[in-house]
């Protein structure tokens, strides 16, 4: 059975939420800017997602975004659709909203550390469908040691032996038009068991820990998907060599 760790997502998600003028430039009017654009730090204009980036391009709209919150939705809808699979734990979405309000666009972002604090990985190449068909091993979050979510851990390379590493889909616990569920840790726990299962990684000597929004608070935020981690109890998780789903 996993092992329940309630993870307030409210913090993480404005965090990476770029809206005030004094964080960044706001972003090129949206006929400008396609789906799939890259962004080099400190840039607002796109440049060849080859060429060394941060950012990525997954959703734009000329129109008023309301709430950061009513932005994100559409914004977590087409992330999906544009990576080919469910969010990944390495990627944030970052929201980029014009200073007079009039239009948004959301990138995603490969995350260094667990909460973003040690920055962003750059990129030369492009995140469209990459996770398709399973994710690169060089797209897979492990850690040296058990997730915390209160602390900012530094990634290590899944290539390598390590302690934890994140399952690559983060289960559905709901939809975006439900109230927050009275059963949060039954359905965060059976998600979480079941996607290690499929992914044959609910054997001894591992432990199964989900991480999930705990109260209504974090459920407005938008976010209905469990993040679950793979835990040695003993020794070290065998290296990944090759792409996993």
């Amino acid at each position: 059975m996993a092992k329940l760790h309630q993870l307030v997502r409210v913090a993480l998600l404005l965090a990476i939420v770029g809206c005030s003028p004094t964080e960044a430039e706001p972003p090129p009017a949206p006929e400008r800017v396609k789906i799939g654009a890259c962004f080099a730090a400190g840039s607002a204009d796109p440049v060849e997602c080859r060429e060394r980036h941060l950012a990525q391009a997954v959703y734009v709209s000329d129109e008023p975004p309301g709430s950061n919150t009513e932005a994100l939705a559409p914004c977590r809808r087409a992330q999906a659709k544009f990576l080919g699979q469910d969010f990944n734990t390495r990627l944030d979405i970052r929201l980029w909203v014009a200073q007079d309000r009039s239009s948004f666009r959301c990138d995603v972002v490969l995350r260094t550390s667990t909460r973003a604090g040690l920055g962003y990985q750059t990129l030369t190449f492009s995140l469209a469908r990459a996770f398709r068909k399973g994710a690169s091993v060089d797209l897979q979050a492990c850690l040296g040691a058990p997730y915390d979510p209160a602390s900012d851990q530094a990634y290590v390379p899944c290539r390598d032996p390590h302690t934890a590493r994140s399952l690559i889909v983060a289960p559905a616990i709901g939809t975006l038009e439900e109230k927050f569920p009275d059963d949060i840790d039954e359905r965060a726990t059976n998600a979480c068991n079941a996607t290690a299962d499929a992914a044959g990684e609910l054997v001894n000597g591992r432990t199964v820990s989900a991480f999930y929004p705990d109260s209504a608070s974090a459920w407005a935020t938008g976010e209905r998907t469990a993040e679950c981690w793979i835990v040695a109890e003993r020794g070290l998780l065998p290296a990944v060599t090759a792409r996993s789903r």
